[in-house]
């Protein structure tokens, strides 16, 4: 039986809500002006958008105070090393060793040359000046002569010169084995790019612009007969930051249909779909305007990228509150557009400004944590998500308010209208009632609960932190590296040579003036600490400045093998620095400085994984330790790929955990005042918490590794996932001052703000898990967040309504004053 009784029309607004009425009748009569602002803002923010440059530097990634950052700083300033590069040429059949594959291979290494920012004296190929032929001329002669000379410095011309060039490699184990695989079916060229400049006057580059060039080189010179491949970690970064932006775009697109196909099924107007979706639009896009407004036209890491799905999926959020309440509540009870915007904006502001906020603390948390992937990605959501809040409440009102009279003329709405409460408003309130009115059944609930959550978090202590960049840009769910070229080039490459990574460790001595390479001691030990470091399985290619004295020894006494050894004088050692130093000038300033007093030993491995990286670091800097005890020399381990994976796998489990710590403890602390409660925030983050543990232990089981990536999932349990608790408490306190009854309040309260906020958690949790078979980084992501906000959402509404029954009125509503009780129970008797 439909109610005889008027609709009650507001109270007149007092105080602060009186301000806020006034400000959305001024905002609904200047509409067009806010319309044409809205349009401006979105110019504004697509050309600073549209302006900003990705440099995306992995050796600025973790903090720059870590000690392996730091000497990593040191390595690349004077020996390079920040961003190596391998390309390998292999053959399909015969030998690297023709007319045509050696011309190839010269081709290649000059136009690695000639890329920008390239290191010349870091170039190492079989036509670069560095490799050289030993020859013994005249030999058994008066006239007998060694002569050290480049191996191929231009391109041969006849069969004769390719076969000195083959036997010259294949007596040279600084080239074979090195430079060319055991089979003679591929060549190896490796280079290194300035990653910044020194002295302000030098080249820089960035993975971009490294993939972008070396692949351009692999395409020009790419011919049937051979395969042309290239890997490091520029070119996997590159890769992503360039090509594989185009996966971050599909599934950004696939991300809002999802969310507009959930949008329309909550909804069925367009306005329910085009407002939230402009409303979040333009939030992303203010995140990233605002960025380049106050940091900068440089976005430092691509991380940066995940921010609009992050702001997309609140705004959407908030809007789906706003529109619910105007449409299926304050339009219906009012009858009149304009009064039911006024009424759904001051009733809805506080929830939604404490909600907005709320999602703001843990990306700021984030913006302050030392590691620049992680702080770009806590930059443009914080931005983003202020933006939000001017965006919902200024913006909102008059795009309703233009769309309104068209769209309340919508069938749907005048079904729901007739029909009242449907199925799923009546089993809702069956199941609060059941779980409210017996206390029983709420501990069961929040028993099971706990247990659930413990049994799928239970791998969280033991799980690995880190970050290994093979794996990391790809997808762990659908394993896409399996089905990713650059990934492919990569394990062909380590295949054959051992390894594309470097690890670098620097040999310096205490006295500046003091030549410590001369030292026989001090070269004794760098010679043993490159051995030891080649008998590690994930290690490959190993070059250090010992192995070519001892080679250079062994050709100065005719091949003899007894003098392959480290020489006992001074002398002799600096007579052999000298000949390589004069032979070629500057060609060996990736190995060791002018002065003799500094030298790298560089490493290539096959692997950055977490464990690898820990073993060979520990293991390395323990036989350093042991070999240079008491010698004249700093020794630091290590630089290169495997210090910096190093430097960001020590610190990203801390930063992983007080990060989560310090979100939780900003949004407790920030809802204080506005809730006006201690214990009520207290709450608000139970079941966040049990939800963050539960998804990270789900996370894990699918193998998806704990790194940088994560913290997007893990912020927005705490952010967007506190919403729907947010919303349910102030819709409880507003049904309580209206019913005067606490227990019902709450059930009514869950009730009236389930159905919104199931669109709104439904259509994000979705949209994030369509992201899933993304083969990028985004498709982990995504499962993740929506995992997170998925455990967050069902956890608190089960556990909310129960807990806040059992702290009862005075710690949930506080001191609402009751004034609407009389008109409720007219309107029950009204309805029967």
């Amino acid at each position: 039986m439909k109610s005889e009784i008027l609709p009650e029309r507001d109270r007149p607004y007092t105080g602060f809500d009186l301000r806020l009425a006034n400000l959305a009748k001024y905002l609904i009569r200047h509409r067009r002006g806010a319309m044409v602002l809205q349009v401006i803002i979105f110019v504004a923010c697509i050309l600073a958008t549209a302006s900003l440059r990705l440099h995306d530097d992995p050796n600025a990634w973790p903090p720059s105070s870590d000690r392996f950052v730091q000497l990593n700083d040191r390595i690349t300033r004077h020996f390079g090393g920040g961003n190596s590069v391998s390309v390998e040429i292999s053959v399909d059949s015969g030998t690297v060793f023709t007319l045509q594959n050696l011309h190839t291979i010269k081709d290649v290494t000059d136009a690695i040359y000639a890329i920008h920012g390239v290191i010349p004296y870091a170039v190492r190929s079989l036509s670069a000046l560095e490799a050289k032929r030993f020859d013994l001329q005249n030999a058994g002669t008066p006239d007998e002569t060694l002569v050290m000379a480049p191996l191929m410095p231009d391109y041969p011309q006849t069969d004769d010169e390719v076969r000195k060039i083959e036997v010259a490699t294949m007596a040279n184990p600084m080239v074979y084995g090195v430079l060319v695989s055991k089979d003679k079916k591929s060549a190896l060229i490796l280079a290194d790019f300035r990653s910044g400049p020194a002295g302000g006057k030098l080249d820089t580059t960035e993975p971009v612009s490294i993939y972008k060039a070396i692949n351009q080189v692999l395409l020009e010179y790419q011919r049937p007969g051979i395969q042309l491949r290239a890997a490091g970690t520029p070119i996997i970064i590159g890769w992503v930051n360039s090509y594989g932006l185009r996966y971050v775009a599909a599934a950004f697109v696939a991300f809002i249909l999802i969310i507009a196909v959930m949008l329309w099924y909550g909804f069925r107007r367009l306005s329910g779909v085009l407002l939230p979706l402009r409303v979040s639009l333009l939030g992303a896009l203010m995140g990233f305007g605002l960025y380049r407004l106050f940091f900068g036209p440089v976005l430092f890491s691509a991380s940066a990228l995940l921010a609009p799905f992050i702001v997309v999926a609140a705004g959407a959020c908030h809007s789906v509150q706003f529109l619910s309440r105007f449409f299926y509540e304050e339009y219906p009870r009012l009858g009149d557009s304009e009064q039911a915007i006024i009424s759904t904006f001051v009733s809805r502001l506080r929830p939604m400004l404490v909600s907005l906020l709320c999602d703001v603390v843990p990306f700021a948390i984030m913006a302050i944590i030392p590691f620049e992937n992680i702080r770009a990605l806590g930059l443009v959501t914080g931005l983003g998500l202020i933006s939000l809040t001017i965006d919902e409440f200024v913006l909102m009102i008059p795009a309703l308010s233009a769309v309104a009279l068209r769209e309340l003329q919508n069938p749907h709405l005048q079904v729901v209208e007739k029909q009242g409460p449907n199925r799923l408003d009546l089993w809702l309130e069956r199941v609060a009632r059941g779980i409210i009115e017996r206390p029983a059944v709420g501990v069961a609930i929040i028993v099971v609960s706990v247990i659930f959550t413990a049994v799928l978090g239970r791998g969280i202590l033991n799980a690995p932190v880190g970050q290994d960049n093979t794996y990391a840009i790809h997808n762990y769910l659908t394993r896409s590296w399996t089905r990713n070229p650059i990934y492919l080039m990569e394990r062909e490459i380590s295949a054959r040579f051992g390894g594309v990574y470097t690890m670098t460790v620097l040999v310096n001595g205490l006295n500046p003036h003091g030549k410590a390479l001369e030292n026989p001691q001090v070269l004794s030990a760098i010679d043993q600490l490159a051995i030891f470091m080649r008998k590690q399985p994930s290690i490959g290619y190993v070059a250090d400045v010992g192995f070519y004295i001892k080679t250079g020894r062994e050709f100065v006494h005719s091949m003899d093998p007894a003098f392959f050894s480290i020489p006992d004088t001074r002398r002799e050692i600096g007579e052999g620095l000298e000949a390589y130093t004069a032979v070629t000038p500057g060609g060996y300033d990736w190995l060791f400085d002018q002065n003799y007093n500094s030298a790298v030993i560089e490493a290539y491995t096959s692997s950055t994984a977490p464990e690898v990286v820990r073993q060979l670091v520990d293991s390395t800097q323990q036989e350093a330790d042991r070999l240079f005890k008491g010698l004249p020399v700093e020794v630091g381990v290590a630089g290169g790929t495997v210090g910096i994976a190093e430097a960001f796998n020590r610190n990203i489990g801390y930063w992983l955990v007080m990060g989560a710590l310090l979100g939780f403890l900003g949004t407790f602390l920030l809802s204080i005042p506005f809730i006006r409660s201690v214990t009520l925030p207290a709450l608000l983050i139970i079941p966040l918490a049990l939800g963050t543990i539960a998804a990270l232990g789900v996370m894990i089981l699918a193998g998806i590794q704990l790194n940088s990536n994560a913290t997007a999932a893990l912020a927005i349990a705490s952010g967007v996932g506190i919403d729907s608790e947010v919303y349910l408490l102030y819709r409880v306190r507003e049904e309580y001052a209206r019913l005067g009854d606490f227990k019902e309040a709450l059930i009514q309260g869950f009730v009236k703000i389930r159905r919104a906020l199931m669109v709104s958690n439904g259509a994000l949790i979705f949209g994030c898990w369509v992201l899933s078979p993304i083969p990028l980084y985004v498709g982990y992501v995504g499962f993740g967040m929506g995992l997170v906000l998925a455990f967050c959402f069902v956890l608190s509404g089960l556990l909310s309504p129960i807990l806040w029954s059992w702290f009862g009125k005075r710690a949930i509503v506080g001191d609402v004053a009751v004034s609407g009780k009389a008109q409720y129970e007219l309107e029950r008797a009204a309805n029967g």
